[in-house]
């Protein structure tokens, strides 16, 4: 009896077992068919892989071409501060030795000052701005404008030592990397040295003019801002107490080309 019921019971398992398969060949399908839509997907994305490293290669030669162009701009840059400090050599030493200035001498001497200038505006607040972004000051043009006195003082001397000092080319550098803490790109050493060279041309052009040329530091601290006779950095008013000058003013032969940059307390 026993033997018998066992025996019935195995047409049922085999069924059972048949079943088992059937799905697992089912299974085995999907998974196949799952493997060949990866296997799309992957052929899909190969044009896509040749397109980015067509893609880098083209940003590789645009940066090499960006590097090329930064290298002939600087060449450039010097040829041309070459060229205009023979310039200003080749002008000034035409001036006879006098007192007074005639028109064309009058000339020479602005354009110097006016160059002096640019310089004292654009480039020194460009040059000091790395290490601005470093010290993050609460009065950011204060700072700036503290920083940009020093440079002025390093490049032509204070005036109690006549207000022509030779460039301290490197004590420049000290200021503006806050003695190598502040790191500087590539454009800000360029800045860097072409500060130094303009600063070191001016000085040549002023020193063999045949004038008395003169930087003028001089301004009584608490002294009224007096927009006749100072030039006010940004923010400061007329009228209020002097700080400290920030850029010295330009005299040749005793008339005044430039005026001297002041910074002024503030208010309250």
């Amino acid at each position: 009896m026993l033997f018998n019921r066992d025996k019935g019971k195995r047409p049922q398992e085999v069924s059972i077992r048949l079943d088992g398969l059937d799905t697992l060949e089912s299974r085995i399908r999907k998974l196949e068919a799952a493997a060949d839509d990866h296997r799309a997907a992957l052929a899909a994305l190969d044009p896509l892989g040749d397109r980015l490293i067509e893609l880098r290669m083209r940003q590789e030669r645009a940066e090499e071409r960006a590097r090329t162009l930064e290298t002939a701009v600087a060449d450039t840059r010097r040829v041309l501060d070459e060229q205009s400090e023979v310039l200003d050599l080749v002008r000034v030493t035409q001036v006879a030795e006098r007192a007074d200035l005639t028109r064309e001498d009058f000339l020479v001497h602005y354009e110097l000052a006016q160059r002096l200038r640019a310089l004292y505006t654009q480039r020194m607040p460009d040059l000091i701005q790395p290490r601005l972004t470093a010290e993050r000051p609460r009065d950011v043009v204060r700072r700036q404008a503290q920083l940009i006195s020093r440079l002025c003082v390093v490049l032509f001397g204070p005036d109690e030592q006549g207000g022509l000092g030779e460039p301290d080319l490197a004590q420049l550098a000290r200021i503006a990397t806050d003695a190598g803490v502040v790191g500087l790109d590539a454009r800000h050493q360029r800045l860097l040295e072409r500060v130094g060279t303009e600063a070191a041309h001016l000085f040549r052009a002023m020193t063999v003019s045949g004038h008395a040329s003169h930087f003028d530091f001089a301004v009584e601290p608490g002294a009224p801002a007096d927009p006749e006779e100072h030039a006010l950095w940004p923010s400061c008013e007329a009228g209020r107490p002097v700080a400290f000058v920030v850029c010295p003013g330009y005299r040749a032969a005793d008339r005044r080309l430039l005026e001297t940059f002041v910074y002024t307390e503030a208010e309250g």
